[in-house]
């Protein structure tokens, strides 16, 4: 079966990303693993009103409020206005703006490591608005590794977005099947609007 180009290069990626994780010497702790946080953390059910059930936790900094874990940008902003759901708290009044060029990237964060997924709140406008995400992977040897797992969900007003598959299956660099990853969102055209990015850590038997 031929695979698309989005889809064959994603399969490239974590071919590669697997390989060097295997072919690597004995785990060797870079920046992910330095400054990811306890694998412990709460869920919940952000997504359940869309027909989503899955235990979700918060990717940190993802609700872009006051106090929030700090996030790396690069032309990107904070700016007022939440999605319009408010899963997270009534009271949250923030979301992330990525005008053309601009990235933002997550802080380091815990995912089991068969099939975790990622999923956001997201907004766009602007004349064929693009925008791509990727995941951060680190390898055995401590080398941050990006692996592109989607594209941005086209529409003026807020909405959840697709089901992110993070495929890059290292080996574990944490104990309990556990490796730490972060996010970048990077807008190629227009302006997109992000928030309230969750993860879903849970390992699937």
């Amino acid at each position: 079966m031929k695979l698309g180009g989005a889809k064959r290069r994603m399969a490239i990626a974590a071919a590669a990303l697997c390989g060097a994780a295997i072919a690597a010497p004995p785990a060797q702790a870079g920046l992910l693993v330095d400054t990811v946080d306890s694998c412990s953390a709460p869920t919940s059910k952000p997504f359940a009103k869309f027909g989503d059930y899955a235990d979700y936790k918060a990717v940190p900094g993802g609700s872009f409020e006051v106090g929030d874990a700090a996030w790396k940008l690069s032309r990107a902003s904070i700016v007022s206005g939440n999605e319009s759901y408010y899963v997270r708290k009534s009271s949250d009044r923030r979301s992330l703006k990525l005008t053309p060029l601009a990235s933002a990237t997550s802080p380091a964060v815990c995912v089991g490591i068969e099939h975790p997924t990622l999923r956001y709140f997201v907004r766009s406008s602007g004349l064929l608005p693009a925008m791509t995400v990727e995941v951060l992977a680190e390898t055995e040897l401590g080398a941050i590794v990006p692996v592109p797992i989607g594209a941005g969900l086209l529409g003026s007003n807020w909405r959840p977005s697709g089901k992110h598959l993070i495929i890059a299956n290292l080996l574990p660099l944490l104990p309990d099947n556990y490796t730490p990853v972060a996010f970048r969102f990077r807008a190629v055209t227009g302006t997109w609007y992000i928030d309230d990015v969750y993860v879903d850590p849970m390992r699937r038997g």
